[in-house]
């Protein structure tokens, strides 16, 4: 009696396992893809921020279904253009950072090489211009001004990035009298 007893928890122990197992692999299944998507649906401006997730944006808009059409031919067409533009920027700062660290850097490759990283990301930043334009021109007043508060960042000075002479703080520890 009690070894059947055993034998029943056992199984019912088996089944629970199993039924546990196959959840966690499809919530891993699931999760991989929806994650999959979601990248396909990011939108990357610069390569030194993060990725600007559409679904983020359609969400933060709600976007009617003739204006998330819109976004999506712009989006597709933007993050074409724009990953060409990286892919360009990148290469770029490779090359200058190969020349950069030979024995005798070549200083006429090494500005050739600088005025080009200059060159693409402006083209990236007119990229963005363009694709915000079109965006803005598709919402209403309300949407315009949260597409304004997404995109801030991406027009703003980066205070990181600030080099000496900015005219802060005293020199060598000095306070004012």
């Amino acid at each position: 009696m009690k070894t059947e007893i055993k034998y029943k928890i056992l199984y019912w122990a088996v089944i629970f396992l199993a039924l546990l197992n196959i959840s966690t692999i499809a919530t891993i299944f699931i999760n991989s893809r929806n994650s999959a998507s979601e990248e396909e649906d990011s939108i990357i401006i610069d390569p030194e921020s993060s990725p600007l997730s559409g679904r983020y944006v359609k969400s933060e808009l709600n976007f009617d279904q003739s204006q998330l059409e819109f976004y999506r031919n712009e989006s597709r067409e933007f993050r074409h253009n724009a990953n060409e533009a990286i892919n360009s920027l990148n290469l770029y700062k490779s090359k200058l950072s190969q020349e950069i660290h030979k024995v005798s850097p070549n200083r006429g490759i090494t500005k050739l090489y600088s005025d080009s990283i200059g060159i693409a990301h402006a083209n990236l930043k007119e990229i963005t211009t363009d694709f915000y334009l079109k965006l803005r021109q598709n919402c209403t007043p309300d949407q315009a001004t949260k597409l304004e508060k997404i995109f801030e960042p991406l027009f703003k000075d980066n205070p990181t990035m600030h080099g000496a002479g900015t005219g802060h703080g005293n020199r060598r520890g000095r306070t004012s009298n």
